[in-house]
């Protein structure tokens, strides 16, 4: 009996050859993916993708935006949002590299497609294939491998509390650096083959979002820091400083040629920085969008200021319970790694402490508050999502648990990580939970849709006064800016991140002659009857009336 139950735990060190293995990993992270994503919402179709109060919607309406205009320079840029000046589409989070390539065929498909349906899925699948690349690295190729690999990938909380921003969700990216780390630090690839490699990484992630290039970038030059100090010879040294150096002319023109280094400002110094920080009980506990399962959160609270959900970062309880276990019942384990890895623990140390910001918090009490160095102050205005910044520790972190469990000698071993799986698997059922009501919301919009869908649809252009950044609610202009650039109408405003409106100047509109066709929407506490009548030259009581939205005015053709 004993042969026997020996003989069936070595069948889970039994070698898979790199074909099947990385086959069945598509395939399980595929089957994952359908098993919470239904097929509505992974087409674009789900009202997930259709609310006006919240993100998705600006990121769709300004793909739109892109698509109904001409190509310019910078690559991103359009007049039909923040006309007539423009703007880059960046700014609205609609993920460069897809919009680019979404352009040429958008005029084939049905008016109002997108892909952040389809970037889910590639996301979520391209994160499986990661973690199950993770696990053959740092292991062997083998089936406790291929189902721990793959799906404590896909179940990562902070990756699955990401959905309402899409860019975001390509955080397979981290797991690939931390693999190219792995894979230098075994002496797996030449030093060359991996700045290649990693500055093609870098160059992709350019494509998808800043947050995610600025925390590869530091992976990637941690790496060749900590070549150059296992090494330490001049020849060395060279390398790292110019692979340190060589991908930032290139990271810079393509940042440019998307318009994220054009027309923009900063905002005031510690905006967000403090406020979407990482609770402490964060990685423990989760926040109130979804918490552990089993951990009690009863009456704590969990997020501070209203935006910690930014700092989302829990592990999961099977992870955590792994975590405690090496460190308790292997110290030496720990040490080892400190020792060995002691660059890329700076380095860790530092994104942790960004994530919590200078303001930390546990619970609801403030337990540390520090004044912001300058030197990093205008940092913290770029990066102010300051609690992501832990997401390349929790891979870490998962790293080494796959790395200890898979690499003991005894099997039984991997019998207890795929128990912790299971754990973890059950755990996280909040946060599927929580992934699947999302994927099934109706679609949700401020005002009547027909309405506003026919007015704008027939408008020459479009007027809010004042604008957003100036005065108005993001709400409204992203209300707006959902119909304008379906229909291709150009919006002086717009839901856009950190673009430097002068108020004064989108104002002087107010004194030109009315042209057919123009929409104004005015915030009623803005302006009096005797500006509008001025402004509409005598015309307010015909072409205005006053609605839900403000004060609305419709020039005749």
């Amino acid at each position: 009996m004993s042969l026997n139950f020996h003989s069936l735990l070595s069948w889970l060190d039994y070698p898979l050859k790199r074909c099947p293995y990385y086959s069945a990993a598509f395939l399980l992270s595929v089957i994952y993916t359908l098993h919470v994503f239904p097929l509505a919402f992974l087409l674009g179709n789900s009202g997930f993708w259709f609310n006006t109060y919240t993100d998705p919607t600006q990121h769709i309406s300004g793909f739109w935006a892109f698509a109904n205009d001409e190509w310019r320079f910078p690559l991103l840029h359009t007049t039909l949002l923040n006309a007539p000046d423009g703007v880059s589409v960046a700014f609205t989070d609609s993920i460069p590299l897809m919009a680019i390539l979404a352009k040429p065929i958008y005029p084939l498909l049905p008016q109002g497609s997108h892909y952040m349906g389809l970037w889910v899925f590639v996301c979520y699948v391209a994160q499986g294939l990661a973690g199950a690349w993770g696990a053959s690295v740092i292991a062997k190729r083998n089936p406790v491998a291929l189902l721990a690999g793959t799906l404590f990938a896909v179940m990562m909380p902070s990756l699955m509390i990401r959905l309402p921003h899409g860019a975001l969700l390509a955080q397979f990216t981290l797991l690939v650096a931390l693999v190219l780390y792995c894979r230098v630090h075994r002496r797996q690839m030449t030093l060359v083959a991996f700045g290649l490699g990693s500055t093609g990484l870098l160059l992709f992630v350019a494509g998808i979002h800043p947050y995610l290039l600025a925390m590869l970038y530091a992976l990637y030059a941690t790496t060749l820091l900590s070549v150059a100090w296992r090494e330490w010879n001049l020849r060395t040294m060279l390398f790292v400083v110019t692979w340190c150096i060589l991908p930032l002319p290139l990271l810079l023109l393509t940042l440019y040629s998307f318009g994220y280094l054009a027309g923009t400002g900063l905002p005031p110094a510690e905006n967000g920085y403090t406020d979407s920080s990482m609770n402490l009980l964060s990685p423990w506990l989760g926040t109130h969008l979804a918490t552990s399962r089993f951990l009690p959160t009863e009456g704590i609270v969990l997020d501070a200021t209203g935006m910690q959900i930014d700092g989302h970062n829990y592990l999961g309880l099977g992870l955590i319970l792994a975590l405690c276990g090496i460190t308790l019942g292997r110290p030496g384990k720990t040490l080892e790694f400190l020792k060995a890895h002691w660059i890329m623990a700076l380095l860790l140390t530092g994104l942790i402490i960004y994530s919590l910001s200078n303001k930390i918090y546990l619970a609801n009490h403030v337990v540390l508050h520090y004044p912001l160095p300058r030197l990093i102050e205008p940092l913290t205005q770029i990066f102010r999502g300051s609690g992501r910044f832990f997401w390349p520790v929790g891979y870490v972190l998962l790293l080494i648990v796959l790395r200890f469990f898979l690499t003991q000698s005894d099997p039984r071993f991997r019998v207890a990580l795929l128990a912790l799986l299971a754990l973890q698997y059950a755990d996280t059922l909040n946060h599927r939970e929580y992934l699947v009501e999302s994927a099934n919301r109706e679609p949700v919009f401020a005002y009547d849709h027909d309405l506003w869908n026919e007015r704008i649809g027939q408008a020459s252009s479009v007027y809010l006064l004042p604008t957003y950044g100036c005065g108005a609610s993001n709400s409204d202009a992203n209300f707006l800016q959902y119909f304008t650039a379906l229909h291709a109408v150009p919006f002086n405003s717009g839901f856009v991140a950190r673009v430097s409106s002068d108020c004064k100047a989108k104002e002087k509109v107010l004194d030109a002659e009315r042209q057919p066709g123009e929409v104004f929407i005015f915030a009623s506490e803005h302006y009096t009857v005797e500006q509008l009548s001025v402004t509409m030259g005598g015309h307010n009581e015909r072409w205005c009336r006053q609605e839900d939205i403000g004060i609305v005015c419709i020039v005749d053709k």
